[in-house]
């Protein structure tokens, strides 16, 4: 089975565009044709079939954002709170309004699970961008029937993500806006204003001020070297990135940043709400402490941290209480640690690791804000020293040629 997109037009003459899943384009053409529609133009998606890719070990799909991993997510857990089976779902999910990105999406997933693979290994195949404990989480509740609940739960999550992000942007937007407008008017202040100022005293025969000097000197080597410089930054961006696709450059940048004071804060709540995250959603479907602990560990990509989850794993595996193996995660906060441990005594062990979930979250969500809402004011008296210096800049010799015409 293949995902096609298509061009095709109904009776009326009506331009109607899609993604369907057949064995071939001419089976494709024949379901178009049985739905009323002439085809004018039907297309594989990608190279190769998502089965052959995913036995090939390749990585296909299409690369979805944030939003639309949520609008993905909750639409699966309302199709499948309804009881359709998953191939009626993702059907409902092609037929959708949504993005064409979302669509081909899900027209890839029904071809793979119409050879047999788990939804799972589907999306874990895909380059949409979901992430480790988001496949972790539906393979368990593949395992325990309550696929649903599970998609709903990360629907909630992503949804919650989402807000956050939108509410730091919009924070963000404002001194931003401001900034960039100031650096438009230095721009022209030192490109338009100063050459006219320079020509002055040149006129005069009097030195310019240290400060005038300085910052002219630094404008005119950006003019002179801005391309090198515009190659130079782009060059580090390039190799930075494929560098940390590396994954002992990527755990040696990981380390460097945990070890922060502030960005290393959010690092380690970000690690440990997804490691909670994962094992609440594994076991509200029902499933063993050690299946939990061992999808919480996928999530992980630090080898230290993989390895103090491995720990874990072995020690709930011996029959020692999850309370007492987690400990071994050593960034965990102890109030994570104490509500899993009255999870324990009081038989609520997927609630209560639920709520230390949400715990973690809200603390990494209400810090973010709390940055975001220091950056603006620091961004904005940066900016404006920046401003300042560069109109004293341009204001200092116009006064002291003032004031040798004065005297």
């Amino acid at each position: 089975m293949q995902p096609f997109a298509y061009i095709a037009y109904n009776d009326a003459g009506q331009r109607k565009t899609g993604t369907l899943v057949a064995e071939s384009e001419r089976a494709a053409f024949d379901a178009l044709k049985a739905q009323g529609l002439m085809a004018a133009d039907i297309s594989a998606k990608g190279k190769a079939q998502v089965g052959a890719a995913g036995r090939a070990g390749k990585r296909t799909g299409a690369k979805l954002d944030a939003d639309e991993r949520a609008i993905f997510s909750r639409q699966m857990a309302v199709l499948l709170q309804a009881e359709l089976p998953i191939e009626a779902a993702l059907d409902a999910v092609i037929e959708s309004e949504g993005s064409k990105a979302m669509q081909g999406f899900a027209a890839e997933l029904k071809a793979a699970t119409l050879e047999g693979y788990p939804l799972s290994d589907a999306i874990e195949r895909g380059r949409s961008g979901f992430a480790p404990y988001y496949t972790s989480s539906l393979r368990a509740g593949e395992s325990s029937g309550d696929l649903a609940a599970v998609f709903g739960g990360l629907a909630d999550f992503l949804e919650a993500q989402g807000s956050n992000r939108a509410e730091i942007a919009t924070a963000l937007l404002y001194p931003a806006f401001v900034a960039a407008v100031s650096l438009l008017v230095c721009v022209i202040l030192l490109t338009n204003v100063a050459p006219e100022v320079v020509a002055m005293f040149e006129v005069s025969g009097r030195p310019l001020p240290q400060l005038t000097q300085v910052v002219l000197g630094a404008s005119g080597w950006v003019q002179t070297h801005w391309i090198a410089i515009a190659i130079g930054l782009g060059v580090t961006i390039v190799a930075a990135f494929l560098l940390l696709r590396l994954p002992p450059v990527r755990d040696r940048a990981d380390r460097a940043l945990l070890a922060m004071p502030i960005f290393g804060r959010l690092k380690r709540m970000a690690i440990s709400g997804q490691y909670l995250r994962t094992m609440a959603l594994v076991l509200g479907s029902r499933q063993t402490a050690v299946n939990a602990v061992i999808s919480a560990g996928d999530v992980l990509t630090m080898a230290t941290h993989r390895a103090q989850a491995a720990g874990i794993v072995t020690a709930v595996k011996q029959g020692e209480s999850l309370a007492g193996a987690v400990k071994r995660f050593t960034i965990l906060p102890p109030v994570a640690l104490q509500l899993i441990r009255v999870g324990e005594e009081s038989a609520r062990l997927a609630q209560m690791t639920d709520r230390a979930a949400v715990l973690v979250e809200t603390w990494l969500a209400n810090d973010r804000k709390r940055i975001a809402s220091i950056l603006d004011p620091v961004l904005m008296m940066v900016v404006g020293v920046f401003v300042l210096i560069v109109v004293l800049a341009i204001l200092l010799p116009i006064f002291e040629l003032q004031s040798v015409v004065i005297s």
